[in-house]
């Protein structure tokens, strides 16, 4: 009798999980999705240029191009059903108060080590956010800064 209810739950697990991944994968504007979080990707990786080369004066600036790129985001999802798009904005808003944290740090912290560590913490939120989405509109990580999120041929 436990092994059925064991089964049971997992096959109600498993569909459920398939119905949120076909949900996604059905996307009304797949492409701005993509394009969304390729831009998140890329300010991201500006954010580690800056701190790397000590330039934290300009992290402040980086926050302000994250949070207009978790606008286009937003816009992407705009016409989405209402579940994923509250659970797209909680981990966006998670996202934003990580990077916040690094641009507020930037201006009281001037130590890079600390800072890559918040931003090791941002970068882990963002991608929390990214699990949301199938993973061929997931922007490269690896992928040179201009051919993020391009088709792979």
């Amino acid at each position: 009798m436990k092994s059925l209810k064991f089964a049971a739950a997992l096959m109600t697990l498993g569909l459920a999980l398939f119905m949120a991944s076909t949900a996604a994968a059905q996307l009304k504007s797949p492409d701005d999705v993509k394009t969304g979080l390729r831009l998140l990707m890329q300010v991201s990786n500006d954010f580690k240029r800056q701190i790397n080369a000590k330039n934290f004066s300009r992290v402040p600036r980086e926050f302000k191009e994250y949070t207009e790129s978790a606008e286009a985001v937003r816009t992407a999802v705009k016409d989405e059903p209402a579940a994923f798009k509250a659970k797209v904005e909680t981990r966006l808003k998670a996202a934003i108060a990580a990077y916040q944290n690094v641009s507020d740090m930037s201006s009281t912290t001037p130590d890079a080590d600390k800072l890559m560590a918040e931003h090791a913490k941002a970068v882990t939120a963002m991608n929390a956010l990214f699990d949301l989405f199938p993973a061929e509109l997931r922007p490269d990580p690896n992928a040179p800064a201009g051919l993020r999120g391009a088709p792979k041929n």
